[in-house]
């Protein structure tokens, strides 16, 4: 999760995804036909994202910091997420299914079996109940917690936070979700880990929270947790997190506000390691077309549980971004956003050694289609 494949690997993956998906089309085009007929419905769906990140700090290799997933290749136009999806509904049945490529997937997914690297989503569904909403669904889905995800275009800032960069993107298990009413959800998790499809080599069960309530139109408060291990029996390591996040949108501005916390058990003594994160943004809608964010965080792992970066004081990071969105059509945008971090230690990359300071500018194109 911390590192990347080979360029040749990746380009490997791009024609086994390729492959897939014309595999994939094909199927899905019989599959349509005859859903019509049963009145199933299935709807195609693709997202694709291309960037160009410049990185101050010029990192020798051109790998960004170790604790970023999206946008994350120095000087160059990259992807970072292409994604193809069929989703399928029928009575008390739901589905979906999604292919992903880009540098998100090679660097999010590369602790993964490598058949399963590509996948960004696939689960089943079922509803329990006739009358209840309330729905059991198994396989590889998006993550509950944050208010954050890997599409793009769903966020109001360009690149994530470093909370959303270091919590779960994905979940591999089962989820059982009861819409008690329209303004609020709840749902109980059972998964194979931390942010994992196939789990470590341990007995320890791994569940999750969540608590959504959606006040009215503009506003929604989230809860989200996680309680499990994510490390073999051998060395036990439980861990307890919690994400809360707020967010409201009225017609010109909107605030955001996220704060997570996590503990787990330390490796060679008694006690407990801890780690936090916040952040806050803001939005200002400028015109019909074009949108303006500023965003302020805060993040530490002093016993760099999430992420072991061999300092004194692990990842503890203030963070600083302003972008820029064009809305070219309802779903396509261009995107700009610079953004600076500094650390209590030298953590960061740059021509005269490590450094506490790095700054960055991003620029991406993204269409949902």
């Amino acid at each position: 999760m911390n590192s990347f494949a080979s360029e040749k690997c990746f380009s490997l993956s791009i024609t086994k995804v390729a492959g897939w998906l014309v595999l994939f089309g094909s199927l899905g085009a019989c599959t349509s036909s005859h859903g019509q007929a049963d009145t199933a419905q299935i709807t195609f769906s693709g997202f694709v994202d291309v960037y160009y990140a410049y990185d101050l700090g010029h990192p020798h290799n051109d790998d960004r910091p170790q604790f970023l997933y999206q946008y994350n290749r120095h000087n160059e136009v990259d992807l970072n997420l292409g994604m193809a999806r069929v989703d399928y509904a029928k009575d008390r049945t739901r589905a979906a299914f999604g292919l992903m490529a880009g540098t998100y997937a090679q660097a999010n997914l590369i602790g993964e079996p490598e058949l399963l690297r590509n996948i960004y989503e696939a689960r089943v569904g079922m509803k329990l109940s006739k009358k209840k909403e309330l729905w059991l669904d198994a396989g590889i889905f998006t993550s509950h917690i944050g208010m954050e995800s890997a599409i793009g275009i769903d966020n109001w800032t360009l690149t994530r936070s470093v909370n959303a960069e270091n919590s779960p993107y994905y979940l591999s298990g089962a989820k059982l979700t009861w819409t008690i009413s329209p303004k609020l959800e709840v749902a109980g998790l059972f998964v194979n880990g931390w942010q994992r499809i196939r789990r470590v080599q341990n007995e320890t069960p791994c569940f999750g929270t969540q608590v959504l309530w959606t006040i009215n139109d503009s506003m929604q408060v989230n809860w989200s947790t996680f309680l499990g291990s994510d490390a073999p029996d051998s060395l036990g390591l439980y861990r307890i997190f919690n994400n809360v996040w707020w967010s409201w949108e009225g017609r010109k501005w909107g605030l955001q506000v996220a704060a997570d916390a996590g503990m787990q058990e330390k490796v060679s003594s008694i006690g407990w390691d801890s780690w936090a994160g916040a952040v806050g943004i803001v939005k200002r809608r400028l015109n019909r077309t074009l949108r303006a964010t500023a965003r302020a965080e805060y993040y530490t792992d002093p016993g760099q549980v999430i992420v072991s970066t061999g300092t004194p004081h692990g990842l503890t990071t203030v963070g600083y971004s302003l972008g820029l969105d064009h809305q070219v059509m309802p779903d396509a945008f261009i995107r700009f956003e610079v953004r600076t971090f500094h650390g209590v230690d030298a953590l960061f990359e740059s021509v005269h050694g490590p450094t506490q300071d790095n700054t960055s500018f991003t620029l991406s194109m993204a269409a949902r289609f």
